[in-house]
């Protein structure tokens, strides 16, 4: 497929019209060059294949010290995370990421039974606004979920 112009075909690779440029530098193949006010033409399948081949030879260069050094930083930049608190281990998530679950869940399933005693002989627009309410009440209840274990066992968060 034939695509015309830098930012379109920057659009298929998800970059900046600037790293086409770039790219056309470094071999990126251009099937027909613009002039000014005429775009360039790209062939997709070229363009791929040159990006693969491009991708390729950077994971292909990577020398064994290379990636120890990459690894030692990954981790080192984990276990920071993990200290500042922006990292939480699988094991400690996932309860807590189910006790939010069961809270909205029963949190949520009050709310029929409420909301229908509540909007009798109420306008159509009142309703909405109830309605409205609630759901950001409840949006605003789930995006407390780091205390939903304190929810479940009888706490308000709210």
């Amino acid at each position: 497929m034939r695509i015309i112009g830098q930012e379109n075909v920057a659009a298929v690779f998800g970059v900046a019209p600037k790293t086409i440029v770039e790219w056309q530098g470094q071999g990126f193949p251009v099937v027909q060059r613009g002039r000014a006010g005429v775009p360039n033409e790209y062939e997709t399948e070229g363009c791929i294949r040159w990006f693969v081949n491009r991708e390729m030879r950077k994971v292909q260069a990577e020398r064994p010290q290379d990636r120890l050094a990459r690894l030692q930083a990954d981790k080192i930049e984990m276990e920071n995370a993990k200290k500042r608190g922006q990292l939480i281990p699988a094991d400690l998530l996932e309860p807590k990421l189910k006790a939010a679950f069961v809270a909205a869940r029963e949190a949520w399933r009050n709310e029929p039974s409420r909301l229908a005693r509540a909007v009798q002989s109420k306008s159509v627009q009142e309703i909405e606004d109830m309605l409205a309410a609630a759901f950001d009440a409840f949006l605003i209840r789930l995006s407390h979920w780091p205390e939903a274990e304190s929810l479940h066992d009888g706490g308000d968060i709210a």
